[in-house]
């Protein structure tokens, strides 16, 4: 019977400490995400195509509610930079993430994003969006997808 208590008491003890370390993880991405979100909201702002472009990996994929993808944080940049040269900084910005799970070393977040601009128009979209941890700890966009 010792024996059989050992194997329950080693498997909860491995079990708390898995999944401490998985609430950890999420913890640390949730406010790197945070973080990349508001990143987002200021650059539109601002008009700051690079603040934005930091959030993605270099080798990340972008895609937009066509399914036209594109990959790469420059050619990701320059497609920000074109979407804001026809529209102009957002006067208003938000992001709100509905939901996250985590997966190794990746996270999955969804929400929408949406901008408000000085000719009236607005943009609503709702995104699913893959983190990576990155080698050096941080958490990047590997992949975003904006939903049709």
């Amino acid at each position: 019977m010792n024996t059989w208590m050992f194997f329950v008491f080693a498997f909860a003890m491995f079990s708390a400490v898995v999944s401490a370390q998985s609430k950890t993880e999420l913890f640390s991405a949730k406010e790197a995400i945070d973080a990349g979100n508001q990143a987002w909201i200021d650059g539109m702002k601002a008009g700051d195509i690079r603040r934005i472009g930091a959030t993605y990996a270099e080798d990340a994929v972008d895609c937009d509610p066509t399914g036209n993808c594109i990959e790469g944080r420059s050619r990701i940049e320059r497609r920000i930079a074109g979407e804001l040269a026809s529209l102009g900084r957002a006067r208003s910005a938000a992001v709100k993430s509905w939901g996250m799970t985590e997966h190794g070393s990746f996270v999955y977040e969804w929400g929408q994003a949406e901008a408000g601009f000085a000719d009236g128009k607005s943009l609503v979209e709702k995104y699913l969006t893959v983190w990576q941890r990155q080698p050096d700890g941080t958490w990047k966009i590997f992949r975003n997808l904006v939903l049709p």
